[in-house]
Formats: structure tokens, C-alpha cells, sequence
């Protein structure tokens, strides 16, 4: 599990890595846990923004 802030630096983290256009195979966070879940979401959420 993660605090609020480690979730939220993981969304942000992500979402970084997807504008410096690295893959998103690069994810430092282990399976199965939030903090992977939130990296994804932010990087998804910069990939494709919402309309």
C-alpha cells in the first residue's frame, strides 16, 4: 500500500515518464501494488487526456 503522497508523486511520476517518452515497461514499482497502479494511471492519463 502507499500514503496519499507516495500515490499521488507516483501519478505524477508517471505521467512524467509518458511525456519523456519511455516505455511503459519502465514502471520502478513492483506488481500488484498501488503505487503501480497510480504510475500507470498517470501515465495513461498523459498518453491519452481526456476530451
Amino acid at each position: 500500500m502507499g500514503s496519499r503522497v507516495e500515490l499521488t508523486r507516483a501519478l505524477l511520476a508517471g505521467r512524467a515518464a509518458a511525456r519523456a517518452e519511455q516505455p511503459m515497461t519502465d514502471c520502478p514499482h513492483p506488481p500488484r501494488t498501488l503505487l503501480r497502479t497510480a504510475w500507470l494511471r498517470g501515465y495513461g492519463q498523459e498518453v491519452s487526456p481526456a476530451e
